[in-house]
């Protein structure tokens, strides 16, 4: 059912400026009466019409076109009119203010995001997909505008859909059982408890491994280089970004702060961070830039390590790593790459070893020895991430999706570690499963289960017009 808001709004669609069109969008109870003041001609809905635009005196602003969707079926559920004029900044802006000198009863400006706000509060989206709108607008990579779209056509509110019908059953089943049973729990009952649960704790588990790498390729994927000074990160990043960046010379501790670019691979957004060599100092400039670097270390997604290759070992890099870096590090799942560099000094020649948790690159940076590889082995990487069927999530999404996955989590506990079969708590059970659906629900927007402040929030970071 459409909610009816006794308000009309107005807003222009298009950006503030100049450009070949202008568009004006009107929705709410009053567009008709609207739409005969300034247009004065009659209009079937989902229509276009070449018109003349006019004042509150009947004088003509401009001609162009309008559109007329007739409630249910526009964007936001309402009766709805978008005036296609000329894209003059003061054009539009005469329009707008001709509007609003009609003085038609409740009809005001609209605020940032409420026509999108409409249509999610009229069903015709749910919050998933009225976030998704969003990023579409301000994506800055081809991958943010692909995932975009299979958020918006409902994929990820599909799975969520899903896994909150199956809870839905598995409530019932436990509430049932609350109710109307008195006798203890037999055997044949708690296998098939169990079974209910792995299928929900699979189901969340595939989500959530696929919400944790939508996160960042859907953002931004940061590399960061590190390592002692001195052993070639400048001249590292300068290769990668195929840009003189950071200044390269014979003294240690020549970058003290983080020197950061962009550049794009197979259409991923990648941020390349130089940092400050890590190693102990008195100098207060110089720990400010180790501190940062500790900072960019924890937010990346690829670390590249370098060494000397004349000071390590290819046996004992890992271990070096392991006792200067990654016991300090908050998250642990990198993409690693330990790269010992200057092998045209400790007489060796390139090689690139694979291990399970990171990969060894023999190079010498310099001499150009093997540096190709380190950029086709990043190329790969991210390549591989391309091709999964990845949707567009929020941070909001994400925190939603761990809090599920822990009452989850925690109902396998229970039966797991339950020595008497007989005796299962399923007040604890229907406790967690009640918390799941009370957070998935949260995700798609369900009203009974997100606050009006968190929805407001949301639509205040749109630009008016949206």
């Amino acid at each position: 059912m459409i909610k009816n808001f006794y308000e009309t709004i107005l807003a222009q669609s298009t950006p503030i400026g100049y450009g070949g069109i202008g568009i004006i969008r009107i929705s709410g109870k009053k567009t008709k009466k609207i739409a005969k003041k300034i247009l004065n001609i009659k209009l079937k809905s989902r229509q276009a019409k070449y018109t003349s635009f006019k004042n509150k005196k009947g004088k003509i602003i401009d001609f162009g076109i309008a559109v007329y969707y007739k409630s249910p079926y526009s964007f936001t559920g309402e009766d709805v009119l978008e005036l296609q004029c000329h894209g003059g900044q003061k054009i539009i802006e005469l329009i707008i203010k001709s509007i609003i000198n009609l003085k038609i009863k409740n009809t005001r400006l609209a605020e940032a995001g409420e026509f999108t706000e409409r249509a999610f509060l009229n069903k015709k989206i749910d919050l998933v997909q009225a976030e998704t709108i969003n990023n579409l607008i301000y994506a800055k990579s081809e991958n943010t505008i692909f995932s975009a779209i299979k958020s918006l056509k409902g994929s990820f509110s599909k799975k969520i859909k899903k896994i909150i019908s199956l809870i839905k059953n598995f409530l019932f089943k436990i509430e049932k059982e609350i109710s109307f049973s008195e006798k203890e729990i037999n055997f044949k009952k708690i296998k098939k408890i169990k079974k209910k649960n792995n299928l929900i704790y699979k189901k969340i588990k595939k989500i959530y491994k696929k919400s944790n790498k939508s996160k960042f390729i859907n953002n931004k994927i940061s590399i960061t280089i590190i390592g002692k000074p001195n052993v070639g990160k400048s001249s590292l990043m300068n290769f990668l970004t195929n840009k003189k960046s950071s200044i390269i010379t014979n003294i240690p501790g020549t970058t003290t702060d983080i020197i950061k670019e962009y550049i794009n691979i197979n259409n991923f957004n990648i941020e390349i961070n130089d940092t400050a060599g890590i190693h102990k100092t008195n100098n207060k400039i110089e720990k400010i830039g180790i501190k940062k670097t500790w900072n960019k270390i924890n937010k990346s997604k690829i670390i590249l390590f370098l060494e000397n290759a004349f000071d390590i070992s290819e046996k004992n890099i890992y271990n070096l790593y392991n006792k200067i870096i990654n016991k300090k590090i908050k998250k642990k799942n990198r993409i690693l790459y330990l790269i010992r560099n200057k092998i045209d000094i400790s007489k060796e020649k390139y090689k690139i070893i694979k291990k399970k948790k990171y990969t060894i690159i023999n190079v010498s940076i310099k001499k150009k020895y093997g540096i190709n590889k380190i950029k086709s082995e990043i190329n790969n990487k991210i390549n591989n991430l391309n091709k999964e069927n990845i949707f567009l999530i929020q941070q909001r999404h994400l925190n939603l999706i761990k809090k599920t996955f822990k009452e989850i989590k925690n109902i396998n506990k229970i039966l797991k570690n339950n020595t008497n079969k007989k005796n299962i708590n399923l007040d604890i059970i229907y406790f967690n499963l009640f918390n799941s659906q009370k957070f998935l629900n949260e995700i798609l927007g369900k009203k009974k289960f997100t606050s009006k402040k968190i929805i407001r929030k949301i639509f205040k970071n749109f630009c008016i017009g949206k």
